[in-house]
């Protein structure tokens, strides 16, 4: 079984690196599953497009409304901005009420730092919720690796996640912690996904495609395919760890 760990859907405001808002700006629920079917994808964690920050909430809730046809394959997780008054009620109301499974954060494109006080509130209810924290890497110094392994110190109850393995200190910074997990996307070449998988072992890695950013979901799928890995932990890396995860 195929598990893509990250996903979006929805409309798309313009940001610095994207011209998604201009090619598809509502990129919905059913396109998401016709391009899993293409690429035998049996179920995926969805989130929203970007949206400016006073526009997430409705985001969270238009995504929760647009997936309940496919529940059996898309898992949501709610992008929020740790800097809006009240995004810990909304996190609590998104995974209590529509069963969000996780919390993505998006510091480069939000503008703060994820050492950001503001940020240990978002995460201190994710860990009492038991849900996973997605926070985004690259693209920037809001965006080092090694802010979010300041937060798996912080927080060593947390299950973090590194979004894009797109920096190499990626992987110091998840063999530091245990409680971190790399997810795939924008990794240079397959020798990445097997540099990860001898450095801190299969089960932490989790394969992603950011679609419909990124190369494309058999582009990313076949880094892992490709790699100089085994079969069992092709597996775990492309389905069985983001399953266990997000139980």
């Amino acid at each position: 079984m195929i598990f893509d760990a990250h996903t979006h859907i929805g409309r798309c405001d313009p940001f610095h690196y994207s011209n998604l808002e201009e090619k598809n700006t509502t990129f919905t629920a059913a396109n998401l599953i016709e391009e899993m079917d293409r690429n035998n994808v049996s179920r995926a964690v969805v989130m929203p497009n970007y949206r400016l920050p006073h526009r997430l909430e409705k985001a969270n809730i238009e995504l929760s409304s647009s997936i309940k046809p496919y529940r059996d394959r898309l898992v949501a997780f709610a992008w929020l901005d740790p800097r809006i008054e009240g995004s810990g009620d909304q996190l609590e109301k998104l995974v209590r009420i529509h069963k969000f499974k996780g919390l993505k954060l998006h510091p480069v494109l939000g503008g703060y730092y994820p050492t950001n006080r503001t940020v240990h509130t978002l995460v201190e209810i994710a860990v009492r919720l038991g849900i996973p924290v997605m926070v985004h890497t690259g693209w920037g110094a809001l965006g080092r690796p090694s802010h979010v392994g300041e937060l798996a110190e912080y927080f060593p109850e947390a299950k973090l996640i590194i979004a894009h393995m797109i920096d190499p200190e990626c992987l110091d910074v998840a063999h530091r912690s245990e409680n971190i997990y790399l997810e795939t996307s924008y990794a240079q070449h397959p020798r990445m996904i097997a540099r990860a998988a001898a450095k801190i072992g299969p089960t932490r890695i989790l394969y992603g495609s950011d679609h419909p950013l990124g190369g494309g979901m058999n582009f990313e799928i076949s880094k892992i395919t490709l790699a100089d890995i085994g079969d069992d932990e092709k597996t775990l890396i492309l389905g069985e760890n983001i399953s266990r995860l997000i139980k």
